[in-house]
């Protein structure tokens, strides 16, 4: 079963009624890369799978795991998001990007979010770099330089996009 989701990522919770408490959010946000056939696992064991891309369309065909039970899929265009709920919400993803080249498809998930879902042990998550006190000493001291930044730039995806391109023509090119 194909389901296309449009709604806005970030105002989806009130639009369903739900309310999520910010101690239940595991991910606020981010943005995560994959191309064609790539996966990428969340916590509490979801899944997200990239099948195909149609090129003319623009178009990514996704889907949604959870201990290898299909839980949802969709053919989703630049903008659109895939939605997973139980009695709340549990994720919510935004095609940001498709990228196509005669190589192959970058696909740009952002915002992605996912919050606690209750039925499952809670993830212990490890404290990153930008939650650390170093921000909380720069906020006092008047240093707004960041001392890591945040997420990539387009220039650094494009950059690994070429390099994967480049890779899998000289693999190509040697067999």
């Amino acid at each position: 079963m194909l389901m296309t989701v449009n709604a806005e990522s970030l105002h989806i919770d009130q639009a369903l009624g739900m309310n999520n408490d910010r101690d239940s959010v595991l991910i606020n946000g981010t943005g995560i890369f994959l191309t064609t056939g790539d996966s990428w696992d969340f916590y509490q064991n979801y899944s997200l799978h990239v099948m195909s891309v149609n090129q003319d369309n623009k178009q990514v065909w996704v889907k949604l795991y959870h201990d290898g039970d299909l839980l949802k899929d969709g053919i989703l265009g630049e903008g659109e998001v895939i939605v997973f709920s139980k009695n709340t919400e549990i994720l919510n993803i935004t095609v940001d990007t498709i990228y196509i080249s005669p190589g192959g498809e970058l696909i740009t998930f952002k915002p992605v979010y996912q919050y606690l879902d209750d039925e499952y042990p809670e993830p212990e998550i490890e404290e990153t770099a930008g939650n650390s006190s170093q921000e909380n000493e720069d906020a006092v001291s008047g240093d707004n330089s960041p001392s890591q930044t945040e997420g990539f730039t387009i220039f650094q995806v494009l950059s690994c996009f070429t390099a994967v391109i480049l890779c899998r023509s000289f693999i190509r090119k040697s067999r």
